[in-house]
């Protein structure tokens, strides 16, 4: 599996089947976290929860690839740079 895959797996796939998952199980539940019913409790858990997962999938899948990206347009612009001044 390809890193892209795994990136997009992590960032959206488990948060999409942790709120999904949620909605289904506790949509009958009559329990209740600090005054408020559970489902919603699992939603607001989630919001920071899919930050998480968009930050490791970040860390883990794409952070290599956006420095080689970065180097490489660095390297271009110096290289333009450098020719420019040998022109002139």
């Amino acid at each position: 599996m390809s890193n892209e895959v795994k990136s997009v797996l992590l960032a959206v796939g488990v948060p999409f089947a942790g709120v999904l998952g949620g909605i289904v199980y506790l949509s009958d539940s009559e329990f209740t976290v600090l005054g408020f019913p559970v489902l919603f409790a699992w939603l607001f858990l989630w919001m920071p929860l899919t930050s998480l997962c968009m930050h490791l999938a970040w860390c883990l899948f794409d952070r290599a690839d956006f420095e080689e990206l970065e180097r490489a347009d660095l390297a271009a612009d110096r290289a333009a740079r450098e020719s420019g001044a040998e022109a002139a």
